[in-house]
């Protein structure tokens, strides 16, 4: 009975906090000034408790709890549920406010807040209890082989060529209503930059954007058409994309990936509408996403291929501390030459086609040399790729080329946010020495640095920032800026969580256009003066069906949390902690290079930005087949030599 007192108390707890409007500003104004009163009425008037969805709500939230009572001594997942809380109620915070006012304005609405969060942590920590409790209780069904004719075509028969032939076949109505393919805004600007209309600068990566104008180019000297250009781009990219996500579910395959994961993947990246239309847009960051999901893959193979069959990588057979390579049978496993060829084809398209992809490469492969040597000479490979097209590119050919660096306030997005903030919110408290100081680093005046400022996006303060600042004055700017953190720290701190907060809350809508229908993708037929390209179909019936599909699925229960930073951020940290509470420390590097991402997110110029958080969505189906390799899989891959050892033991 008082276990049961204790799954109601929670469950109502719990419900409140999903109810919408729980954490509101207690106002004031009422006829009474009695705190509690106060909070009483603006928290009831905010809230809806009525209606049939409210009650089933409450009874499944309920049930939940009931049957993972016995499970609540769980400190990994208590941490998690507690972290997932806090993202929630700031994010609700700063979505309403900008500010983190619906927390800290004062005593009782941050009473109001806590326990805002405590039901938001009650509902976190059993619905992943729940979760876990599920994946052990249906082992042997998540694990099942391919039961239906279907499963047994895509996943076991033809691992790579079915699902290439899936992918292919549910891309095609987006590639003949979209041909010869979309422009996205970055890509226009990159292309003006390689076509000589504006100066071209490093801002965008050089070799992309050369590659895109001559794209552009060779459509139009061979064909007299820039559309044809345009679709020399495109659909190449659209079959790379293909070859890519079938290679995943292969190596899905080799993983031992219950086939439940693998229609699921392929069911996201072939049905979910988002990757059929970005695989066929220009824009640099679809061949970084593409590479990406490459290199992680092979950086999954190459650390499975010597698995035990604890599956604990570089352990002995049964107790995890065999040596790093070794198959079933105690043979070394061999990395291909594919591996290596694959391994820089990955490194090669992430160093090419975004700027922050060296980040990713470089932090991933050191902890993967650290953590296994065994494999030293494809992570070696891997770096000297990097490295030797980056001198190429920007030690040899921009110098030649007289491509200048770009402007340096694409570094500084979270300090200059934060000065303008500061402006925005204490411009009286600028000394005059401050003010001299900052007006020679921006082009405007300070009060109108403080009037563009923008919560969830940067450029219209950094658009306005000096180009190229020397290092003189970076000295004098940033003692300024650590002048005034002194003064207002939180406006330094709010700044910077106004500017992430899209990125751990799932709720919050993202930022980009899915469609990324800017240009070619809003009209018929699009000129600028210097570009000329329309869509070879007429008839926009089927692109108005599909664009609107979108639209739909973003509407939708559950899968519209797919559209959002924040649950991939969720499932990422998830993941990790799984492993890590099963020791699998060293096996956190296959999602190394998605965290390194989400690092790179956090200092970039928008807030929850969809289109940055891509290779970590793109990624999703490996780096979970991983987490549930080395959780729950039988832990060790499937090898050519492999097989032909469990042959010989069977005749024997």
């Amino acid at each position: 009975m008082k276990e049961l007192r204790r799954v109601i108390i929670k469950t109502f707890i719990a419900v409140w906090a999903l109810a919408g409007g729980s954490l509101s500003m207690i106002l004031t104004g009422y006829v009474t000034d009695v705190p509690l009163a106060k909070y009483i009425f603006t928290v009831l008037e905010n809230l809806d408790g009525r209606g049939m969805e409210c009650c089933l709500l409450a009874m499944g939230t309920g049930l939940i709890f009931y049957l993972v009572r016995d499970r609540q001594r769980n400190p990994r997942v208590s941490g998690l549920s507690a972290f997932f809380a806090v993202c929630t109620v700031f994010g609700i915070s700063y979505y309403k406010t900008d500010s983190w006012d619906c927390i800290f304005l004062f005593g009782n609405q941050f009473l109001l807040a806590v326990f805002v969060m405590l039901g938001y942590y009650f509902f976190y920590k059993n619905v992943i209890l729940f979760t876990g409790m599920v994946f052990e209780k249906k082992q042997e069904w998540l694990c099942a082989g391919a039961q239906s004719r279907a499963g047994r075509i895509l996943f076991e028969e033809h691992p790579f060529l079915g699902p290439l032939l899936f992918l292919l076949v549910t891309g095609l109505p987006w590639i003949i209503a979209f041909c010869p393919g979309t422009l996205q805004w970055d890509a226009h600007g990159q292309l003006w930059m390689a076509m000589g209309v504006t100066e071209q600068t490093s801002y965008h990566p050089v070799f992309i954007s050369d590659y895109m104008a001559g794209c552009v180019m060779f459509g139009r000297r061979l064909f007299h058409s820039d559309s044809v250009g345009l679709f020399f781009y495109t659909f190449p990219q659209f079959l790379a994309q293909s070859l890519v996500f079938s290679y995943v579910l292969a190596v899905m395959r080799r993983l031992h990936s219950p086939v439940l994961f693998r229609w699921m993947a392929l069911i996201f990246w072939g049905v979910f509408p988002y990757f059929q239309i970005w695989g066929f847009t220009m824009v640099k960051d679809s061949p970084y996403y593409i590479s990406f999901v490459l290199f992680v893959t092979v950086l999954a193979e190459v650390l499975a291929c010597g698995e035990s069959p604890s599956g604990a990588l570089g352990g002995q057979a049964g107790t995890g501390r065999t040596g790093i390579g070794q198959t079933e049978s105690g043979r070394t496993g061999r990395i291909t030459w594919r591996q290596y060829g694959l391994m820089a084809l990955g490194v090669g398209g992430m160093a090419l086609s975004r700027n922050d992809g060296r980040y990713v490469i470089v932090l991933t492969l050191a902890a993967a040399l650290l953590c296994y040597r065994r494999y030293w000479r494809v992570f070696v490979l891997g770096l000297c790729v990097c490295v030797g097209l980056l001198v190429v590119e920007e030690g040899i050919y921009m110098p030649l080329a007289g491509i200048g660096r770009g402007p340096a306030g694409e570094m500084l997005s979270v300090p200059l946010q934060q000065t303008a903030r500061y402006l925005r919110d204490h411009f009286e408290d600028v000394t005059q020495e401050e003010a001299a100081i900052l007006e020679k680093g921006f082009e405007v005046e300070l009060s109108e640095i403080a009037d563009r400022y923008k919560p969830d996006i940067s450029d219209p303060v950094k658009a306005n920032f000096t180009d190229a600042p020397d290092r003189t004055y970076l000295k004098e700017y940033f003692r300024v800026w650590a002048a005034q953190f002194g003064r207002h720290p939180d406006t330094y701190v709010q700044a910077f969580l106004n500017q992430i907060y899209g990125y751990f809350y799932p709720d919050c809508p993202n930022h980009g256009d899915y469609l990324t229908v800017t240009y070619i993708g809003n009209s018929e037929h699009w000129q600028d003066g210097h570009l000329d390209m329309e869509f070879t179909v007429k008839n926009g019936v089927l692109r108005e069906f599909l664009r609107h599909t979108v639209y739909t699925v973003e509407k939708m229960p559950v899968l519209s949390l797919f559209y959002g930073c924040g649950i991939y951020t969720w499932l990422l940290l998830g993941a990790a902690a799984g492993m890590l509470a099963r020791g699998k420390r060293r096996e956190l590097c296959v999602l190394a290079p998605e965290f390194v991402v989400l690092l790179i997110c956090l200092v970039s110029p928008v807030n929850g930005y969809l289109r940055y958080m891509m290779p970590v969505m793109a990624a999703l189906p490996l780096w979970a087949a991983w987490w549930f390799y080395q959780t729950s899989g039988p832990g060790r891959i499937d090898t050519d030599e492999n097989a032909m050892d469990e042959k010989n033991g069977n005749e024997k």
